[in-house]
């Protein structure tokens, strides 16, 4: 594992094409393919954006490095840095993270300073792991081998749960994808990113706020995809609600129309439900128009 800087207007380009640039290529020891690599915000960047305890959102799986012998992968992918590198990293995978930050941490060690990209100690990156969301990463076959954690929310908290769920949505919107997976030929979902909203939400409906735990004594909540994705709809967290399987049955037996601007469900018959808890849908809103411009 390793510690990389990155600034603000360098991140997305990491995030969308899975990448990093650096002058040196590490030695003691080399990179190695599948190492993780932490995309920290520099320092001043994080005090602007009062990110001081989460300068860590995101993290890349490492895949090889290339020499860009005459700047042009450099200018190409940031052409507003007025710099070139000297090696490129690529990468297989951007993966979300519990928002965090290695100096609130008790390491064995500080990871301070401008070098990239800085070696992460053993018995250091066995206490990071923990902050990896490898199921909530845009990549089915890393979903396929991690089982999702459904009580994110009680181990990390809703706050830092919600900003996981956020950070899944950034790297979702900024690295499009096709939406089938070709051996099965559906769109495919990212069954963590479900789980995640039920375990915020404390699996109650969003609609009617019912929760089968306090009457059954177990956990049933369902998911539903607003603009469906056999349609085109993005599997993200803001086309996404949290609700009971009667209304999840209810929504799709009568095609009910969902008015984003009141988060209103609005029935054919005329009857109308208005969202009762709407976290996600609310606070989400500024982010999917300025990450929707970016990946354009």
């Amino acid at each position: 594992m390793r510690r990389l800087n990155v600034r603000e207007a360098q991140i997305n380009e990491c995030i969308k094409s899975a990448m990093f640039a650096i002058d040196f290529q590490p030695q003691t020891p080399e990179l190695q393919p599948g190492e993780l690599l932490l995309l920290q915000l520099v320092k001043q960047d994080a005090v602007k954006r009062e990110k001081l305890n989460s300068r860590i959102d995101f993290a890349l799986k490492f895949d090889r490095l290339e020499r860009d012998y005459d700047g042009s992968i450099s200018r190409k992918h940031w052409p507003n840095e007025g710099r070139i590198w000297n090696w490129i990293i690529y990468c297989s995978a951007t993966i979300p993270t519990i928002p965090f930050s290695l100096e609130n941490l008790n390491l064995s060690r500080s990871y301070d300073g401008q070098d990239n990209a800085r070696y992460i100690a053993p018995e250091d990156e066995r206490q990071i792991m923990q902050f990896i969301q490898w199921s909530l990463a845009e990549n089915p076959e890393l979903e396929k081998q991690i089982v999702p954690n459904i009580e994110l929310s009680k181990q990390f908290g809703q706050e830092s749960t919600l900003s996981a769920i956020f950070n899944h949505d950034r790297i979702a919107l900024l690295r499009p994808r096709s939406r089938k997976v070709v051996s099965v030929n559906r769109p495919y979902r990212n069954r963590a990113l479900a789980d995640s909203l039920k375990s915020y939400y404390n699996y109650h409906c969003q609609i009617c706020n019912y929760n089968f735990q306090s009457r059954y004594g177990v956990q049933v909540a369902d998911t539903h995809h607003i603009h469906y994705l056999s349609n085109g709809g993005p599997d993200i967290s803001g086309n996404i609600i949290v609700v009971c399987p009667n209304h999840h049955s209810i929504i799709h037996a009568t095609n009910a129309r969902f008015d984003r601007e009141n988060l209103i469900y609005e029935y054919p018959n005329g009857l109308w439900e208005e969202l009762v808890l709407t976290d996600h849908l609310t606070q989400a809103s500024s982010l999917y128009d300025v990450y929707e411009v970016s990946a354009a």
